[in-house]
């Protein structure tokens, strides 16, 4: 199993008393003097994004004086050992 992450912009944003796209929108412009268009902000709110531009993650942090790590949760994976992978019964170790 892969590390995952999950998008948490919403639980930041709520710890923060900003609950509105507009709030948002206008946290950015003010605090990071960056311009992001309610469509997008809309889209950052309610999936997790595929991408994201370095620069758009700079200006969600500044705006909302959080760190990468406060927006993205990592679930790591759960630890394997080597009698887990398929095929392992077959290894010549364990004839």
């Amino acid at each position: 199993m892969a590390v995952q992450l999950r998008w948490r912009l919403r639980q930041v944003m709520a710890s923060r008393d900003v609950w509105k796209g507009t709030e948002l929108q206008e946290l950015l412009a003010r605090h990071a003097n960056f311009a992001l268009s309610l469509p997008s902000i809309s889209a950052l709110m309610n999936n997790q994004p595929v991408q994201m531009k370095t620069e758009t993650l700079q200006a969600l942090c500044t705006a909302l004086k959080c760190t990468p790590d406060e927006l993205y949760g990592v679930v790591p994976p759960r630890e394997i050992s080597l009698t887990d992978e398929p095929g392992a019964s077959d290894s010549p170790a364990s004839r």
